[in-house]
């Protein structure tokens, strides 16, 4: 009997375990780190029995209703099927950054609690960042379609710079045949970026778009960042890191975010809170990387010399290389090259292929060996020793302490 009670008790216990869905996209790293966020917090304060769909936009939608017994939703919706299979479960639910469909009144979905990054907020920071680099032309590209987000974006970076004394141009919303396919709405935006004045600042909507404006820019030859800089939002490592070049973006911590709607969902499943809040989470620092890290050049020779370094960063490139590709003579782009920037073209040569050794040691765990033979190196003792001098360390110790 006593053993009979305690299997009852076990199985009442367990039944009491809150089913919560997510829907959110694991195919891309902004939900992936609210996931973790919701994950740190069920750790610390579940258990909860999570559904995940896997993969994208499109795959997102609830379990079937008719057997999922839940307690609890946090999604960002993708559809309007999906929007109604929300109403329709009756359950607590906290929304991530609704389209304005959802936020109307007269939708059901416009009473649940929300959690919404503070856009105006990230458009100020951009702002500010351009404007202590002594920018003072400025673009604005915002999301193919128009969402509410892109849109808080674009007034508050709009707005911001005309407290500063500065107009911004602001780039038309694509078309339908340009949304659908981005090689035609490549050749419009390219255009566009050729008419504005340079050198221009331009801050994309996210970093999607910031890829989009770093290839538009590739395909009007406007070198980045010397003639156009961009910016972008949220930070997402994999589109950032596999820019040309590099892409800086505004950081936004989207673990938090994914805590916040935990929390807020936890409140309201145990209904200890029972009015509708909107909680904003806050942009981080701007992560600078190459697409905004411009020396003061305007000599355009120097440009593309400086251009063709950093795309052949990992090669052993020489002068003479550089030469052929500007069409000057060496000798003539070494006196082009330290009256602008009053170093050597070898120097500027080394620097930049050292910068890439080093991000190789940080960044990867290939053997030195093999990093030496893909920076055009004779060995890996050669490069051990050109990387003291240049690092006043080891390459083991720095990767050590990058590491850590």
């Amino acid at each position: 009997m006593v053993k009979q009670r305690s299997r009852t008790k076990k199985k009442t216990a367990r039944q009491k375990i809150p089913q919560v869905a997510i829907l959110l996209e694991s195919s891309h790293e902004i939900s992936r780190g609210m996931i973790r966020g919701i994950l740190a917090y069920v750790r610390l304060y579940g258990p909860w029995a999570l559904h995940l769909e896997s993969g994208g936009w499109s795959d997102q939608k609830l379990p079937d209703l008719n057997v999922w017994r839940g307690n609890g939703i946090i999604a960002r919706v993708p559809t309007p099927k999906v929007a109604a299979d929300v109403v329709a479960a009756r359950l607590p639910t906290v929304l991530i950054d609704p389209v304005d469909a959802y936020l109307n009144p007269t939708h059901p979905l416009s009473r649940c609690s929300r959690i919404e990054c503070d856009s105006a907020e990230v458009a100020r920071r951009a702002a500010d960042y351009y404007l202590a680099n002594g920018f003072t032309h400025f673009a604005f590209v915002g999301a193919p379609t128009d969402l509410n987000w892109a849109r808080r974006r674009q007034e508050a970076f709009v707005l911001r710079l005309g407290e500063a004394g500065h107009s911004c141009a602001v780039y038309p919303t694509p078309s339908d045949a340009e949304r659908g396919e981005w090689e035609i709405e490549r050749q419009r935006m390219s255009r566009w970026l050729r008419k504005l004045p340079k050198p221009l600042a331009v801050f994309a909507a996210n970093d999607a778009r910031g890829r989009q404006v770093l290839n538009a820019c590739l395909a009007a030859d406007l070198p980045v960042p010397y003639e156009v800089a961009v910016l972008g939002v949220n930070n997402d490592v994999m589109i950032c890191e596999t820019s040309q070049p590099p892409l800086s973006s505004v950081a936004v911590d989207m673990e938090q975010a994914g805590y916040a709607a935990a929390e807020l969902l936890d409140h309201l499943m145990r209904k200890t809170q029972r009015s509708q809040q909107c909680v904003l989470f806050k942009p981080q620092d701007v992560v600078a990387r190459a697409s905004t890290q411009r020396l003061q050049v305007n000599d355009r020779l120097v440009i593309r010399a400086l251009e063709y370094i950093r795309i052949n960063a990992g090669l052993n490139i020489r002068v003479s290389d550089v030469a052929d590709h500007v069409g000057v003579t060496p000798r003539w782009l070494e006196k082009r090259f330290a009256q602008t920037l009053a170093r050597s073209l070898m120097d500027e040569i080394q620097r930049v292929r050292m910068d890439t050794v080093s991000s190789l040691v940080a960044k990867s765990g290939l053997a030195f060996a093999e990093i030496a033979r893909r920076c055009g190196f004779t060995s890996a003792n050669h490069l051990g020793v050109l990387f003291r001098q240049t690092f006043g360390t080891t390459m083991s110790e720095f990767r050590q302490q990058c590491d850590q």
